[in-house]
């Protein structure tokens, strides 16, 4: 059988095609690679989904990533026991040496106090100086909120105290939502040394010692806690962990005003230093409910 095909020609088996006039129609090499190519291309990209990396590649799947851990809600306290009358509970102990007064208030109602305060108010149960004074013009040091009223901003301590609708509670945060909270809500907010964060104890610069107080969370009840030994204030919150505080911030200390009212209606006084002369000066109080 004869070979009619020329070098450059490629025949189609089958029916010959022709075109409107009846010429018969030939199909160049180059059509027929190039349009092999292309098939082959749309193959694999149909069925190879998949990169180098194993990943999907333009798979229309997006991964969504796992929300930012959060900080717990606080936990909020009022030290509230029908079985008994309001009160402070006063109980002395001794740990590494360092001899402390806790002091628990139940059913009394904590508030803040500004200004000069009356010792003789027999309702007042338990009263400790709160947040530090500037020495150069005698304002609120940090953010402070009384009653609903700001009365100071920003962040010198870390540690904060937050009273609202009669509940109290403390933490450790650079920001905190409860100022805004305590604006709201007509509540109160004050800022000191923190102490104690979750457990763990918080070292501060202060390399004096001095008599210490502190706000605690010990046994999910709030209490003051203050040593009768001066002391410095990294071995306070030392010692504040060892005795079970989950949370704790520093108070005023050395010999500042303060006093708790005991359960046989003496005074017991915790310091007697303080200027009546000073505007903002402040005072956690816990009163008779």
């Amino acid at each position: 059988m004869k070979n009619d095909i020329d070098d450059n020609e490629i025949r189609i088996i089958g029916p010959e095609q022709h075109d409107d006039h009846g010429t018969k129609l030939l199909v160049p090499k180059w059509c027929i690679v190039a349009g092999a190519v292309v098939l082959i291309a749309v193959v694999l990209y149909i069925l190879w989904p998949f990169g180098k990396d194993g990943n999907a590649a333009n798979t229309g799947n997006v991964t969504i990533p796992e929300p930012e851990a959060t900080e717990p809600e606080s936990l909020w306290y009022d030290n509230y026991d029908d079985s008994l009358d309001p009160q402070i509970i006063v109980a002395d102990t001794v740990v590494d040496s360092l001899h402390l007064l806790v002091l628990t208030p139940v059913n009394a109602v904590p508030e803040l106090h500004m200004g000069p305060i009356d010792v003789a108010d027999t309702d007042i149960l338990l009263a400790a100086m709160a947040a530090d004074l500037r020495r150069d013009n005698n304002k609120i040091v940090g953010a402070f909120v009384l009653n609903g009223v700001p009365l100071s901003w920003g962040l010198s301590k870390r540690g904060y105290c937050a009273i609202i609708d009669g509940h109290i509670t403390l933490g450790v945060a650079d920001n905190s939502p409860l100022f805004e909270q305590a604006t709201e809500q007509g509540g109160s907010f004050f800022r000191q040394y923190p102490a104690v964060d979750r457990g763990q104890m918080v070292l501060n610069n202060p390399e004096n010692a001095s008599y210490r107080r502190a706000l605690c969370v010990i046994g999910g009840k709030v209490r003051l806690v203050v040593s009768t030994d001066r002391v410095l204030m990294n071995d306070f919150s030392r010692t504040l962990v060892k005795l079970g505080a989950s949370d704790a911030i520093f108070l005023v200390g050395g010999t500042s005003n303060g006093w708790a009212r005991t359960p046989d209606g003496g005074l017991l006084r915790l310091g007697t230093s303080y200027s009546k002369n000073k505007k903002y000066v402040n005072y956690i109080v816990f009163r008779k409910s």
